[in-house]
């Protein structure tokens, strides 16, 4: 891991920066740097595409070497007809257990199966992970640097 000296004002800029565009375009509170923008955001498929490429054009940011299928599904992979049937299949079998728990005030706990969800195995990008891009202007994950602050003189 890099490590990196940086002054805190500009981290503070690029943290308050990067937190008010990524909460502007989902419309979800950030709390975390380390909410991720499928998952927590739920900025899944072109969603997360398009803002990808906002971020890279309204900061002028480098784009090189990210390999987008590395982080996220496609909405290709999302609308995959097969897993669609099968969770919509779960949901009419999950729906009358989940309303006969509630009547019961959870005191008869039924098993609820889970619903299925995409095989492909996929890192996520973090609000850290932008902070970190926004910063070096070139594409970089916060797990390759490290930021220590500069003592003020």
């Amino acid at each position: 891991m890099k490590i990196k000296r940086v002054e805190y004002a500009k981290l503070r800029h690029a943290y308050a920066t990067v937190k008010m565009f990524l909460e502007k375009t989902s419309g979800v509170r950030i709390t975390s740097l380390n909410n991720t923008i499928a998952e927590d955001l739920g900025l899944w498929g072109d969603d997360n595409l398009f803002l990808l490429e906002e971020f890279v054009n309204r900061y002028e940011l480098q784009h090189n070497g990210i390999e987008y299928e590395k982080y996220f599904h496609s909405e290709v992979e999302h609308l995959a007809s097969t897993t669609i049937l099968i969770n919509i299949l779960k949901l009419l079998i999950w729906l009358p257990l989940k309303l006969i728990e509630w009547l019961t005030l959870n005191k008869i706990k039924l098993s609820l199966s889970r619903f299925e969800k995409l095989e492909r195995k996929v890192n996520d990008m973090t609000f850290k992970d932008l902070v970190t891009w926004y910063v070096e202007k070139d594409f970089m994950l916060s797990n390759q640097l490290k930021y220590e602050l500069k003592s003020a003189q």
